[in-house]
C-alpha cells in the first residue's frame, strides 16, 4: 500500500475524529444543561460520537484482518501510534452502536417493561434503581462520564467517554499530521466549522 492509498484511510480517520469531536462537545453541552440533560438530544450526540469512534476502530482494527485489511491494520496502527491498550480497539461501544437491533430483539417477548434511558448523577443512583435487574438502552453515570448499556447477550457494559473521546481527538490529530507530511495529494478542504 502506498502513500496514495493510504491518504484515503487517514482522510477518512480525519473526518470521523472531526466528527467525534462535534459531537462529544455537543453531547457535553447537552448532558450539563438541566433542561437538555435528560433528553433525546443527550443520546443523538453521544450516540453520533460513538458512530464515529466506531469508524475509525473499523478502520484501524477491522473484523478477520488478511490481505489488505490486515495489511491497511497494520500501516494504520504504526502510523497513527496505537497502542494495543488503546480505548478504540476494544469492540463494545463499536457493537453496541452497529448492533442495537438485536439489542431491542432481545426485548421482544420478556418481560422488559422497564427499559432505562436515562442520566444519573452517580453511582449512587445506579444502585438506587437496582439498575442490574433491568434493562438497560442508554444510561450515563454523569460525575464519571460513564456510558452503560448492553451487549448482544444482554450483560450489562461500561464504557468511559473520555478516555475514548481523549484517544479518537489524538489519533484524529495524528491522521491530519500524517497527511501534511505524507500525503502525494494537494487538496482543497470545505470550510471547517467552529
Amino acid at each position: 500500500m502506498n502513500n496514495h492509498e493510504l491518504t484515503w484511510y487517514m482522510q477518512e480517520i480525519s473526518m470521523h475524529a472531526l466528527g467525534a469531536e462535534i459531537d462529544f462537545k455537543n453531547f457535553l453541552e447537552a448532558v450539563n444543561n438541566e433542561e437538555t440533560r435528560q433528553t433525546r438530544t443527550v443520546w443523538f450526540h453521544l450516540t453520533s460520537f460513538l458512530s464515529h469512534a466506531a469508524m475509525i476502530s473499523k478502520l484501524v482494527s477491522p473484523i478477520s484482518p488478511r490481505d489488505v485489511k490486515a495489511e491497511r491494520m497494520n500501516l494504520l496502527q504504526e502510523a497513527l501510534n496505537i497502542e494495543s491498550n488503546s480505548e478504540v480497539l476494544p469492540r463494545n461501544a463499536r457493537d453496541n452502536v452497529e448492533h442495537f437491533d438485536e439489542r431491542i430483539d432481545n426485548w421482544v417477548g420478556t418481560d422488559s417493561s422497564t427499559l432505562l434511558e436515562v442520566v444519573l448523577q452517580n453511582r449512587t443512583g445506579y444502585d438506587f434503581m437496582n439498575v442490574d435487574a433491568k434493562r438497560v438502552k442508554r444510561l450515563l453515570l454523569l460525575d464519571e462520564l460513564i456510558f452503560i448499556s448492553e451487549t448482544r447477550n444482554t450483560d450489562k457494559f461500561e464504557l468511559k467517554l473520555q478516555p475514548l473521546f481523549n484517544e479518537v481527538k489524538r489519533i484524529g490529530d495524528e491522521a491530519g499530521a500524517w497527511i501534511e507530511r505524507n500525503s502525494p495529494y494537494n487538496f482543497i478542504y470545505p470550510q471547517q466549522g467552529s
